[in-house]
């Protein structure tokens, strides 16, 4: 199968030769001038990773990147399993240009750069993996991007981030390659062990939590075989304290509210005297500009996140040419959450579920950006909602690795590997009681803002027998609905990695290397979600004592909701639910199914096989006492893809109403890089970096629910694209270096990408022979694929610029006097900017929005001061990332969404007692920064204001 995938066209084979050829001219032309050259050295040369403490972690690093022909920054282990922060992407986070986003109190997702988590590949231990799960912020991960927090930080020695592209590298960045090393036998010669303790405290849910660590190693017959293994595990819990406003409607969506009337005896009766009053009201509410929010409330999170790794690796040098390394990697995430919490749910619902044409407006007062500010309402609907939610994702990943020298002039590396990420979400319950058409519910921000309303929900919420579930009564004048529900959802998603490659690299002269080699790889991804065949809403009611199937909930301690806010009340019990229920016994209504027309959506899968084949020359030279490094050359890459997902179409196609849906495409793409160093003296560097690079199409669109519908002259078609282009780009870096002294650098970069492609959601006119769907799916309809249809669907459009600098400084302070030639610093700072116009349809004069790309912040920058002196070592980071954009148009005719600017301050400080003994205390967001999105770039409505605690970390460590 590699053999057939490998076959070149004869346009490739053209191209190849031809940048072949270039680099050799380039090597005659330098030769030709007289240039002396030395041998370049290859990465793996600096990849030893034996250092104590943390300055010496950060000269290593900074090795690394003074030693690569690329932008590279890296991390380093401080010691033996000692990785600097707790959390990987809290580690990678001090480098210039990365952003990360937070979950669950840990760092979870990269942008680079300003380019979100599906821009950013990873690679552990040289192979491209995939992580996904679960969290409280972005929901299941179903894209490209990884999740960091599934990985404890101890099983990694060294971290690498490369921005820039290189033939070498596989193809699919556009932020940038990220590198995860595990430890390697040879890396220590002997035997080395090391064993570490932390308890963990939480001052927000006021629980503590334990971090263990082990790793042994050792090498034998001469270091000519070595063993290692390693193993983490924790236990932390998570409390999450917040209020929610359930997004904000405009007044006449949703059905409006109630009409207010006199004399009819209904729900919306005023007396006569004041209709005109409430009719003001009324009209006031249901303007299209005013905004309301959807169901204000408070949110209580209380849960347990473990996690558990190991690593082993064995290596075999049997002989000073040939050198085998096979590694093993397992990873398991776990966490349980409960969710309590109390909405007036009927502000959401729709006219045909009783939600707001039945409220009456009683009081409303809206600010400068018609933003309700202050409401009494009558005949309002409320809900209380126990959830739970349990989730576990297994990572494994098998590599092996060969390295052979054939000669004095050729060398092989080549790899065989395989992957799998198993998200499993086996338990997603929730479970609602209701009270219908409650008088006296308001609320109020005027005085206390919008992440702290003021509710009163209008009735005793801890009294069970105010509370009720079972099917909607009808109310006198009212419309009947959906009551309150028990929703299991549980979902799964699977990503898989397989992985083949070989290289070469031949040693051309003393000036010139030629890499030359071919990787195969295939990626499944897979994912699948269940629902109640039967439906969510239609259960018996429960005639028995509320108290029976109910609880009491007490929370919100530290959030401190202003009066006369509640912070308890009643809530299901869950347990008592599953008993009384049978929700996990499999009989009755707990039947479950993927085809139910909730849950296609979220059932679909794509399988990626990709086949590569790159050549590249690297030099090293000197010209008139400069040295000039760098590699240039290319890439050519065949993607054939295959999506697979349910369709909605007409009974006429199917009788069920669905088709499982399967489409097929491939394209292929040629990258030429080029890599570029210049160093005029042995402390000054010039980079200059310029690659063609491409990221493929989001899953979630490639693989998406789809709806064909023909009804008379009415045909629409509402879907993904699984013939998206992938996202393009041309790139160039320039940076210069000036390194002081040992462990110094000061520097400052500029990027520019110039995005060919982007892809947004879009509405147009258009053949449905362009959706890329099969024409089965309209068959027996009377439509051809020639017709016209209405499409809404993904598109590639025209992207634009993104250009931004990097400023770097790291010092130890070793040329100041006494105590502070023990003290350093490292300072980074980031601009990018890049502004795209967003298409809402691609009809003529149809509405553009210009706005940031999604996930970029504008400004970003990290500083840290450490102290190092003998046994001593403390160090105090701060990290700042600026507000960013996560949807353009937003939800509810806004024109955009973000997450508000974050700043976290961490700290750590440890102390060698013995020469293998040390403690160890950290604390991590000691500020509680809040998490904070919002709708309305002007109005900055709050969607969602989240504080998680502080979080410390009191630890002991042995070394053998």
């Amino acid at each position: 199968m590699v053999g057939k995938h490998l076959a070149l066209s004869p346009s490739f084979r053209a191209r190849l030769k031809a940048g072949i050829s270039a680099g050799v001219l380039m090597a005659a032309g330098l030769a030709a001038m007289g240039v002396h050259a030395q041998e370049a050295k290859p990465d793996t040369d600096v990849t030893e990773v034996v250092v104590k403490g943390y300055r010496s972690s950060l000269a290593k690093a900074l090795s690394i990147k003074r030693n690569s022909t690329g932008v590279v920054d890296s991390i380093i282990a401080e010691d033996i399993a000692k990785f600097p922060d707790n959390n990987l992407a809290e580690s990678i986070q001090r480098v210039p240009g990365v952003s990360i986003s937070r979950d669950q109190g840990e760092g979870r997702s990269l942008s680079v750069r300003g380019l979100g988590p599906d821009f950013t590949r990873v690679q552990i231990n040289g192979m491209e993996s995939q992580a996904s799960t679960d969290g409280l912020a972005g929901g299941t991960n179903r894209g490209r991007g990884f999740d960091f927090n599934v990985f404890a930080s101890e099983l990694f020695s060294r971290i690498d981030v490369n921005k820039t592209a290189s033939a070498r590298l596989p193809e699919g960045s556009l932020g940038a390659t990220v590198d995860l090393y595990t430890g390697h036998p040879f890396d220590y010669k002997g035997m080395k062990a090391a064993a570490s303790g932390q308890m963990s405290y939480n001052d927000q849910s006021g629980r503590r939590g334990y971090r263990t660590a082990l790793l042994w190693s050792n090498t034998f017959a001469d270091d000519t075989l070595g063993v290692l293994v390693s193993a983490a595990y924790s236990t932390n819990p998570i409390d999450f304290q917040q209020s929610n406003s359930g997004n904000w409607n405009q007044g006449n969506g949703d059905g409006g509210f109630c009409k207010p009337t006199t004399g009819t005896g209904g729900l919306c009766d005023v007396p006569a005297s004041e209709l005109a009053a409430y009719t003001a009201l009324y009209n006031k509410a249901m303007l299209p500009t005013t905004y309301n929010p959807r169901f204000y409330r408070y949110v209580h999170t209380k849960g347990d996140v473990e996690r558990l790794g190991l690593t082993g690796s064995l290596q075999w040098k049997p002989s000073d040419a040939t050198t085998f390394t096979a590694d093993l990697l397992y990873s398991q995430f776990e966490t349980r959450q409960d969710n309590y919490t109390m909405e007036p749910i009927g502000f959401s619902r729709g006219a045909s579920q009783g939600g707001k044409p039945e409220t009456l407006v009683r009081a409303l007062e809206l600010d400068s950006n018609n933003t309700a500010v202050y409401g009494v309402f009558d005949n309002v609907d409320m809900r209380s909602e126990h959830n739970l939610d349990e989730f576990t994702t297994r990572f494994t990943q098998v590599t092996l690795r060969a390295e052979h020298d054939f000669s004095d002039r050729l060398h092989f590396d080549g790899m065989i590997g395989w992957s799998l990420s198993d998200f499993d979400n086996y338990l997603d319950l929730a479970t609602q009681i209701d009270r219908f058409n409650v008088d006296g519910y308001s609320f109020d921000i005027r005085s206390t803002g919008q992440a702290h309303p003021s509710i009163n929900y209008g009735f005793d919420v801890t009294n069970p027998g105010n509370w009720y579930f079972g099917p909607r009564v009808t109310q006198p004048g009212g419309t009947g609905s959906t009551g309150p529900e028990i929703r299991l959802r549980p979902n799964y998603t699977d990503n898989e990695y397989k992985l083949a490659r070989g290289g070469f690299v031949y040693k051309l002269g003393d000036e010139l290397n030629f890499h030359f080699g071919a990787e195969w790889k295939e990626y499944y991804f897979e994912a699948v979600a269940y629902r109640y065949a039967s439906g969510e809403a239609d259960w018996p009611a429960y005639t028995g004592n509320m108290a029976d199937i109910t609880q009491q909930f007490c929370g919100l301690d530290d959030f401190n909701p202003p009066s006369p806010s509640p912070k308890c009340w009643t809530v299901p019990n869950i347990d008592a639910y599953i008993s009384k229920f049978g929700i996990l016994s499999g009989a009755g209504r707990a039947t479950i199914s993927e085809t139910v027309a909730a849950a296609r959506g979220d059932n679909r899968s794509v399988t990626e096989r990709d086949t590569s084949v790159y050549a590249m020359l690297d030099f090293n030279v000197d010209i008139n006492g400069m040295r000039l490094r760098g590699d240039m050359g290319v890439r050519q890459v065949r993607t054939e893809q295959k999506s697979n997902f349910y369709t909605n179409v007409p009974t006429t196609v199917n009788p069920s109403g669905f088709v499982y849906t399967t489409v097929e495409r491939s394209y292929d793409d040629f990258l030429p890089s080029m890599n570029f160093i210049l160093e005029p003296t042995s402390r000054t560097a010039v980079r200059f970096s310029a690659a063609r690079v491409m990221v493929r199409p989001p899953l979630v669109n490639i693989a998406a629910a789809t709806s064909v519908s023909v009804a008379g002259g009415s045909r629409t078609v509402s879907t993904g694209n699984p013939n998206l282009t992938p996202y393009r780009a041309n790139t160039a870096d320039l940076s210069f270096e000036w390194y002081p002294n040992s462990g110094s650098i000061l520097s400052v970069g500029f990027f520019y990408k110039d995005i060919k492609t982007y892809i947004q959601s879009v509405t147009r006119i258009a053949p449905y022979s362009s959706t890329g769907l099969p024409d089965s799916l309209i068959a027996n309809t009377g439509v051809a694929a020639s017709d016209d249809f209405a499409i809404s669907n993904v598109i590639n459009t025209p992207g634009g610029p993104l250009k931004g600098f990097e400023i770097n400084y790291q010092q130890p302070f070793t040329f100041l006097p006494g105590i502070l030639s023990n003290f350093g610093t490292l300072l980074n700072y980031t601009y990018v900017d890049s502004q795209i116009d967003y298409f809402t349809s691609t009809a003529v004069g149809a509405t553009t929005v210009t706005a940031d790309l999604l996930n970029l912040s504008k400004k970003a920058y990290n500083a840290t001061l450490y102290y190092e002196k003998g046994p001593f070592q403390a160090r105090v980071s701060m990290n700042y990332r600026d507000r960013y954009l996560r949807a353009v148009p937003g939800p509810f005719n806004m024109d955009v969404s973000g997450i508000n600017a974050a700043t976290y301050y961490d700290a750590s400080m440890s102390y060698q007692v013995t020469d293998r003994v040390s403690v160890s205390l950290e604390a991590l967001n000691f500020g509680n920064e809040p998490h904070v999105s919002w709708v309305d770039s002007k109005a900055q409505r709050v969607e969602d204001y989240r504080e998680g605690g502080r979080q410390f970390y009191l630890g002991v460590r042995y070394n053998y």
